[in-house]
């Protein structure tokens, strides 16, 4: 009897949604990164050995109400027992010719300055997991793609200026705070590249006030807070494990990103997504997105599309919270998934991811 290969399982789900969504299928443009990363098994349990969803399958789909339309993946490249310089490698190669093949000369260039030290530097010993790889596409094709590079405090200072200087004054204000990783995407209008930091300890939202103030942000804490408040059933206090702030800078100022580990909350609501659905009827075309999402991401022969892993929230300066979500999809493994639901708690994980 054939043994289907977690990679045709893949191909099949994104051929599946990416119909139901109306975008281009992922799978055309990175069939070969699924077939190197994805060849054991399916339900194998051998990929539950990674950091992107530790103890699951390593790939994971998300909804962001700014790419409504979108068909997000984040995935890690090669299979469980490659090492983390491989996948640095492996994820820098297939960034480089996507970007090359979408978006031209002059972006390969913007990336490749970009990227040179996560690229051509040599891993250090402690690295836990190197590289992940990200994409989106929708109706008119790669909407973007990214890398996720590990990286150390020493690496702030290869940040760009901007974004080196923001960084310090994060870390300045909430010491508690550890960059963890960096990404570098390409999309068809620019690039963006974001940090990372680990919050050790509990948080206390409303402690974000003086660093949102320093960054320009602070008139945006009254909608984060009520976002969080609802999403979260109440809780305004985050404990140790379950918080990673990211920063960008954009051609409108700086955005901070919240992101909450569902599986550091020691109890998650149990109707997490009806609960973020409350929070985008005051969005009814996000609302109307996020719903068409869920529809396309569940599987004919499954009561829901995944458990949701992370929620987070994102402001700019003259943009109030807007919300995403990132699914750990059913289907990939074998134990108690049929019934899972988008508002499912996960099981325990490391919280050292985005």
């Amino acid at each position: 009897m054939r043994v289907t290969t977690a990679s045709e399982l893949a191909k099949r789900r994104m051929e599946m949604a990416s119909r139901r969504l109306g975008t281009k299928n992922p799978a055309e443009a990175i069939g070969g990164l699924l077939d190197r990363s994805f060849h054991l098994p399916a339900h194998d349990p051998r990929y539950g050995n990674n950091l992107l969803t530790p103890g699951r399958f390593p790939l994971e789909h998300s909804f962001s109400e700014v790419a409504g339309n979108a068909l997000r993946l984040d995935m890690q490249p090669l299979g469980p027992e490659a090492t983390a310089h491989a996948r640095q490698q492996e994820a820098s190669r297939e960034m480089r010719r996507l970007t090359h093949q979408h978006y031209g000369k002059e972006a390969l260039h913007w990336f490749d300055q970009r990227s040179e030290r996560w690229r051509n530097g040599m891993s250090h010993g402690d690295t836990r997991f190197g590289a992940w790889f990200g994409m989106a596409t929708d109706a008119y094709g790669l909407q973007e793609c990214k890398v996720y590079y590990e990286m150390r405090e020493s690496d702030i200072d290869n940040l760009p200026p901007n974004l080196k200087h923001a960084a310090r004054i994060v870390m300045e204000i909430m010491p508690e705070l550890t960059p963890i990783f960096t990404s570098i995407a390409c999309g068809r209008g620019r690039g963006a590249q974001r940090v990372y930091f680990f919050h050790r300890g509990d948080l206390r939202l409303l402690d974000l006030e003086p660093l949102l103030n320093q960054l320009g942000i602070g008139k945006q804490l009254p909608s984060l807070l009520a976002a969080a408040g609802v999403i979260f059933g109440g809780r305004f206090v985050l404990p140790q494990g379950s918080v990673i702030i990211g920063l960008r800078d954009t051609n409108k100022g700086l955005e901070m990103k919240l992101d909450v580990l569902v599986a550091g909350l020691p109890d998650p609501p149990q109707q997490m997504y009806q609960l973020l659905n409350m929070v985008l009827s005051e969005r009814p075309s996000s609302q109307s997105n996020l719903h068409r999402w869920v529809q396309a991401m569940t599987p004919d022969d499954m009561q829901g599309p995944g458990e949701i892993g992370v929620i987070s929230v994102r402001v700019l300066p003259e943009t109030p919270a807007r919300c995403s979500l990132y699914l750990r999809p059913s289907g990939y493994d074998r134990q108690g998934r049929s019934a899972a639901g988008p508002g499912s708690a996960p099981q325990p994980q490391d919280a050292y991811r985005v």
